[in-house]
């Protein structure tokens, strides 16, 4: 049976286990002592490492763990350095038994940036953040925007694995803005308050699910494939693209 297992590092980063008996494979590890550690602990025999983009922060302690394990690298174009595959959209990975991952292309973070699928897990790496998206560095709004429509095109119950704790910035920056496209603020501040306490505890507020982002998530209200289903009017007479992208430049000085 297939179970899931988090790694914390750094400041916010989380490295996400698929495991399968003895067996598992990795996404974007940046520590390799800390993978060694963990896979030693619970008696884990690696077989795999999966790359989301080409940032240090997922792709620190992959050249390590690659020569120690000596394990196969699957990676989008821009870390053909280091991949034993690079990959493209809808490659589909065998690896784990009964684990079969279709890989997403997802640019808008970086320029060749994917996700990895298996229903009805989705690990995103900085694509989708709980109430939130990731920057925009070497590729466009127009990409992110899009790819952030292709996630939401997924099923309401697909489970979301990002890379990163941002949820409380996240939420607000939603709160001080006063962005509640669905009349919902209410339920965006109980949230907050829900993982605020979680965060207290020490305890992951991911992963988050499809249903709660399309609830709570203004980037992904934003979407064709929401705003299509839901009659939101957006601000000042713009379009949902449009205020897509006013959304991502506030945020990114938030």
């Amino acid at each position: 049976m297939l179970k899931i297992k988090v790694i914390r590092t750094l400041i916010d980063n989380y490295i996400w286990l698929v495991i399968n008996g003895n067996k598992c494979l990795i996404i974007d590890p940046n520590n390799e002592p800390l993978v060694t550690k963990f896979l030693r602990l619970y008696k884990l025999h690696l077989v795999a490492i999966l790359i989301t983009h080409n940032h240090n922060d997922h792709t620190s302690g992959v050249k390590a763990l690659k020569n120690i394990y000596q394990v196969p690298v699957y990676g989008p174009k821009e870390t053909n350095y280091i991949n034993n595959y690079t990959i493209e959209n809808n490659n589909v990975i065998s690896i784990l038994q009964q684990c079969k991952f279709t890989v997403l292309s997802l640019p808008g973070h970086t320029k060749y940036h994917v996700g990895y699928y298996h229903y009805p897990w989705l690990f995103c790496g900085d694509t989708l953040f709980s109430a939130g998206c990731g920057r925009i560095f070497n590729s466009s709004i127009t990409n992110m925007f899009n790819s952030l429509n292709k996630i939401n095109k997924l099923p309401s119950n697909t489970i979301i694995f990002p890379s990163h704790e941002y949820t409380i910035n996240n939420l607000d920056f939603i709160i001080a803005n006063n962005i509640a496209l669905l009349n919902n603020m209410f339920i965006v501040k109980h949230y907050r308050r829900i993982i605020k306490r979680m965060i207290l505890n020490k305890i992951p507020s991911l992963p988050t699910s499809l249903y709660l982002e399309r609830i709570i998530n203004p980037f992904i209200q934003c979407t064709n494939s929401f705003y299509e289903e839901n009659f939101i009017k957006f601000p000042n007479d713009m379009n949902n693209f449009s205020y897509f992208k006013f959304l991502r430049n506030k945020k990114d000085v938030f």
